[in-house]
């Protein structure tokens, strides 16, 4: 039997009769057809769509690799132009679309829930045997479920690592501000520190901040904030630098601590959080990050390459700008910080660089990457509106040599506790 034979007596799964292989192939040939084109002609749903697409591409290709062993060369080549066109199609659409986990059904990957036990995701058919651990941040089978770590784990002034801060602390907003910030630092413990000092600092971030255990940490917790917007975070975070904790706690000079802050994902696009994994991880902008992060970790927050559709998918915990949560996507990039100038200038800089990827068109992809670059950023950093808005972080771009003019009277601040 030749290939065309074969083509046209193979139907295409979820059609019935009503469309064969070299049906399908003369209409993404000749006739240029798109997922849609083909939903509207024959009336089949997207999954079903999607899940004939995989069939056929899965048959041509058996039947690419037969007809490349067994017949000749025009037979090979119109098998390879078949396998090609469905291949490009079927591309298009696998993004979209996943099987589920526990029944192998295909389904909408916006209707799915990642489980970060299986590394999977289980589809909307089976997404209510599942629930969902704030604490953790990750999504539970019911048998599985740890009810038995629901408790605050509270001892000392600390809280347990799964406890949710926002359970008593709740968004903080200034003025007209609508962007939520919310930050982590983590801090050790000085040997001489008093032992109630974790209660201390609650006492002095009353309803601003709680302290919880962070496993990562030798003798130390991490100081984790509430949901607030700039103004908001940058006063509590006044309130705590004015405490003068730094003859107790250490985070600067230490090879542990980091500082987190996490965005809310409601005030980005999807568009601008591509961007800003573009510019956090772009080769050109390394040095920059290095020196404004004050570190160059490799083991809490990887640098990988990335471009604007990585925006789409769930990265792992410990990159440079975390993707992997549902509500919040995490800078984790700076140094452990206590003094005044380094906690500012860091949430300054990560609120400012997103309100620069807005600047940023979309013309040619090249285009793009190229103008999310750290020198371009600089320039936008040097407008008087910028610069009253972000006082600490236009300091330190003067005091790094990245730009020029003259700032408030805080460049000489430590930036290190």
């Amino acid at each position: 039997m030749t290939l065309l034979s074969k083509l046209r007596n193979e139907n295409c799964l979820n059609f019935g009769s009503a469309l064969s292989l070299y049906q399908m192939y003369a209409h993404l040939k000749y006739d240029n057809y798109s997922s849609s084109d083909f939903t509207d002609e024959y009336g089949v749903e997207d999954i079903e769509l999607y899940e004939g697409i995989k069939d056929a591409y899965e048959r041509v290709r058996h039947l690419v690799r037969s007809s490349y062993l067994n017949a000749d060369r025009h037979n090979a080549s119109r098998a390879y132009s078949l396998e090609r066109h469905i291949a490009n199609l079927y591309e298009s659409m696998s993004d979209s679309y996943t099987e589920c986990n526990d029944c192998g059904c295909t389904a909408h990957m916006d209707d799915s829930i990642y489980v970060a036990g299986y590394d999977n995701y289980v589809g909307s058919c089976c997404s209510d045997n599942y629930r969902y651990h704030d604490g953790h941040d990750e999504y539970y089978h019911d048998d599985d479920y740890p009810y038995d770590e629901e408790d605050d784990g509270y001892h000392n002034g600390v809280y347990g690592y799964d406890y949710d801060v926002t359970e008593q602390l709740s968004p903080i907003y200034h003025g007209n501000e609508k962007r939520l910030l919310a930050t982590e630092i983590e801090v050790e413990r000085r040997n001489d520190c008093s032992s109630n000092i974790a209660e201390m600092v609650s006492t002095t971030m009353n309803n601003f901040a709680l302290c919880k255990h962070d496993g990562s940490l030798h003798n130390g917790f991490e100081i984790v904030s509430a949901p607030a917007t700039i103004s908001a975070l940058k006063e509590g975070w006044t309130k705590f630098c004015e405490a003068n904790y730094s003859d107790q706690l250490s985070s600067w000079h230490t090879e542990t601590c980091g500082m987190h802050i996490h965005v809310d994902r409601t005030s980005l696009t999807p568009l601008e959080i591509g961007k800003l994994l573009v510019f956090v991880n772009g080769k050109a902008n390394a040095r920059f990050m290095e020196s404004i992060a004050g570190r160059d970790s490799r083991q809490w927050s990887v640098k990988k390459f990335k471009g604007i559709k990585d925006a789409l998918q769930r990265s792992d915990k410990y990159e440079a700008l975390a993707t992997h949560k549902p509500k919040t996507i995490e800078f984790r990039v700076f140094r452990g910080n206590i003094a005044k100038q380094g906690i500012m200038r860091n949430i300054e800089f990560v609120d400012a660089l997103c309100n620069f990827v807005r600047t940023v068109g979309m013309d040619k992809d090249t285009d793009t990457v190229n103008r999310l670059s750290y020198t371009n950023f600089v320039s936008y950093m040097n407008t008087s509106e910028n610069k009253g808005s972000y006082p600490y972080l236009f300091s330190w771009l003067v005091r790094k040599g990245y730009n020029k003019g003259r700032t408030k009277n805080i460049q000489n601040e430590s930036e290190e506790s």
